[in-house]
């Protein structure tokens, strides 16, 4: 099924979103502008509303689902991402890949975004960010949608739209900022967490991470897009990397045979950032991988559920 944007009278956009392409700002002001959030002070507003009702109607009775239209709206200062979603009686989730936001605090009083007339998900292929990748990961087996180039402040952005879908739940606790990717492609868990006999002194001692085993040379991945802080050597850690991310959060990767970022290098999750070694205080080539919040280790365990629970 095609999904194109339409217009909802000539006056409120009249300009194609091919148009668009040729004046970056053209399709962007094109597109209506509901000023109050009310059906009987905005009749916007009240499009906006009878056109989602309309799309639930159709997906309920199995028939041809309309057009997507598009909507504008400046966010207000007690505006959040779920009290958005609440005024236009959508899933957070469809706002947030509309409009590329990273997680619940990137929505900034005063921004105009776009609010759509309809729920699904946005895949960004212009600009793709965490999101928009394991997005695109978990849906590659899925029928391809209709590719939409969209107008945006910045210029033509092209997406492609699901329709109806929401976040898996990964992709949810991706965006609410609570699960990290596993860092490595296989490993074998062989030290948690919390308190443990040191392996070269033998007393008890708080282990800050976690110690995955794997064959020296295996690739170690960023958990999540950050910034390289630290890339160097460390009596303890060895070969040791640290990268700062969103959420007031650092995850630390020690040990390594060898180190692939430096410095401010920006990094995705997935990003190959160095190998597994046995440098440092080490007993053998292993990971050992730390979440820090705001400066204080916390159990990597719960925020890599899927990897945790098959090690």
């Amino acid at each position: 099924m095609k999904f194109v944007l339409v217009a909802l009278t000539a006056f409120f956009f009249s300009a194609s979103l091919v148009a668009a392409e040729n004046d970056t700002s053209l399709g962007w002001r094109s597109l209506p502008f509901i000023r109050h959030v009310s059906v009987t002070r905005d009749p916007l507003y009240q499009q906006q509303q009878q056109l989602l009702e309309l799309y639930y109607r159709s997906s309920a009775e199995q028939q041809p689902i309309p057009g997507l239209t598009l909507f504008r709206y400046e966010v207000r200062s007690d505006d959040t991402v779920f009290s958005l979603a609440s005024k236009f009686n959508l899933p957070y989730d469809t706002l947030a890949t509309l409009n590329g936001w990273a997680g619940p605090d990137s929505v900034h009083s005063g921004e105009t975004i776009l609010v759509p007339s309809q729920p699904g998900l946005f895949i960004n292929l212009s600009r793709p960010g965490e999101i928009d990748r394991l997005m695109a990961s978990w849906r590659k087996s899925q029928a391809p949608r209709e590719k939409l180039h969209l107008p945006s402040p910045a210029g033509t952005v092209s997406v492609v739209f699901f329709p109806g879908q929401r976040f898996h739940p990964i992709q949810r606790a991706f965006f609410l900022g609570i699960l990290f990717r596993f860092p490595l492609p296989h490993a074998i868990l062989t030290s948690p967490f919390g308190m443990r006999a040191n392996p070269f002194t033998g007393k008890p001692d708080f282990h800050p991470g976690i110690d995955l085993a794997a064959p020296t040379g295996t690739d170690v991945f960023a958990a999540r897009d950050g910034r390289v802080i630290e890339a160097g050597y460390d009596s303890v850690l060895g070969n040791h990397v640290c990268i700062q991310h969103d959420g007031h959060y650092e995850t630390v990767y020690g040990h390594l045979s060898a180190i692939g970022v430096t410095v401010n290098q920006e990094v995705h999750a997935g990003a190959v950032i160095g190998q597994v070694g046995s440098t440092g205080e080490s007993t053998g080539p292993h990971l050992h991988f730390e979440i820090l919040l705001k400066g204080k280790p916390i159990d990597p365990a719960p925020l890599l559920p899927m990897a945790m629970a098959k090690l």
